[in-house]
């Protein structure tokens, strides 16, 4: 027998009595035992909104049932209560979704399982929580040999280990990677170390916003494996010395603006790469140049890892999302969305056409200037292997800046791609070690 979980939700009609005539209908199934059933929770529809709300729930079974048996006969209970083909994210009188068949890592052309979405979706997490805490259990390592012990557990079940440093204060930003190194990996660890290496002696480090209690429930809702949240001492222990330098790539952009920052960076990313000794590791396309330098430092220093670079996530008015967002006034917070919107009317100008960068730049630096007391360390375009500054648009550049907003740095990018008779701008959602983005 298998153990499976099933979702299952309902917005057309009578939602509970729709779950209801599901659930009974599994059950008289031969071969399936259901051993539990979560709460319903009520929740708002995602994607097309113009819709009743959902009610959602989970359902844990074992079955004899080959996986694409169980869903074949899923199909036929939507079937029987009523369901039609609607559009994508459209209202449906049932829903019924195989989210986790044992350990069975399972991808045709109609079933993928882990199901591809679960971990992005609220709405499933938390009733697969009611029959399934055991999902949902995660460690608090709080030193570097109970953290090597725990890899060597994970390595000895011959489990794949996705890894997500952070410095903590966690937003959707970051439980993106959460998510991505869910879908591809056994076992995930995420790190929270601020960092005091990489910030400079008039820098925030004291200051910058810490709440574990907060970011552990978030990734308790996530569900990863453990959290490594080591302290300074244990990190740079007295009479520590040793620094990992990356030379070029490190000294434009932020790096000019920051002496030192990405020495920190690529130290503590290279000691902690040492400690988890991750397959994968995931990083934002927020911090492009950053990225970079891990990437760098994999292939110089012959690290056996992937990294992959996940996509901006952005407020609904376009803002990245930061932990240093917190530092925002109301009108400061207002102003910012200034960055956003001009890398994206710089993006439009490319695809009209627009080959001459101090034009773009230019054009950029007027629309930030208009909010009289930004002020800007850097608007730039450049290689997006070398970091160099281009002249003109001759295949994929990034756009990057860094601006402040009172006491508050923010920095943002954009990526786009112009070629003789091609499509002239596009976003890449990032790259892996090895590979051009």
């Amino acid at each position: 027998m298998v153990i499976c979980f099933i979702g299952i939700g309902s917005n057309l009609g009578n939602r509970e009595k729709n779950i209801e005539k599901a659930i009974a209908k599994l059950r008289k199934i031969k071969n399936i035992k259901i051993e539990k059933v979560s709460r319903l929770y009520r929740t708002r529809p995602e994607g097309y909104i113009r819709q009743n709300d959902f009610l959602n729930g989970a359902i844990r079974l074992q079955t004899n049932l080959e996986a694409g048996e169980l869903l074949t006969h899923l199909k036929k209970i939507e079937k029987d209560l009523g369901r039609y083909e609607t559009f994508r994210f459209g209202p449906r009188i049932i829903d019924l979704d195989i989210l986790i068949y044992g350990n069975q890592r399972i991808k045709t052309k109609d079933l993928a399982i882990p199901h591809p979405r679960m971990y992005a979706r609220d709405f499933v997490l938390t009733p697969l929580a009611d029959v399934a805490p055991e999902l949902f259990k995660h460690k608090i390592i709080r030193t570097i040999s109970a953290m090597r012990a725990f890899i060597k557990l994970l390595r000895a079940e011959n489990k794949t280990i996705g890894f997500v440093p952070t410095m903590g204060y966690l937003h959707q930003g970051h439980l993106s990677l959460v998510r991505a190194a869910k879908k591809d990996c056994d076992k995930v660890v995420v790190s929270i170390f601020v960092n005091p290496a990489q910030f400079g002696s008039k820098e925030d480090f004291r200051r910058y916003p810490r709440d574990l209690k907060r970011d552990e429930k978030l990734l308790k809702q996530i569900g990863v494996d453990a959290i490594f949240y080591p302290g300074v001492k244990a990190v740079y222990p007295k009479g520590y010395l040793t620094y990992v330098s990356v030379e070029k790539i490190t000294e434009r952009l932020c790096g000019k603006y920051r002496p030192g920052h990405f020495r920190g960076v690529a130290t503590i990313v290279t000691k902690l790469f040492n400690i988890v000794q991750p397959d994968t590791a995931y990083f934002g396309q927020k911090d492009f140049q950053q990225a970079r330098v891990i990437e760098k430092i994999i292939s110089d220093l012959n690290i056996p890892l992937k990294v992959k670079v996940v996509p901006i996530v952005r407020e609904p008015d376009g803002l990245a999302m930061s932990s240093r967002n917190v530092y925002l006034s109301p009108q400061e917070r207002k102003d910012a969305v200034v960055l956003y919107r001009s890398l994206r009317n710089a993006e439009a100008s490319v695809k009209r056409g627009e080959r001459v960068v101090k034009v773009i730049i230019r054009n950029i630096t007027k629309e930030i200037k208009k909010i009289a007391y930004a002020r800007i360390d850097y608007v730039e375009m450049a290689d997006t292997e070398t970091l160099e500054k281009v002249d003109k648009i001759n295949g994929e550049v990034v756009i990057a800046l860094a601006v402040w907003f009172g006491k508050t740095r923010l920095i943002d990018n954009i990526l786009v791609m112009a070629k003789p008779n091609c499509r002239l701008a596009r976003l890449r959602s990032g790259g892996q070690a090895g590979i051009k983005w």
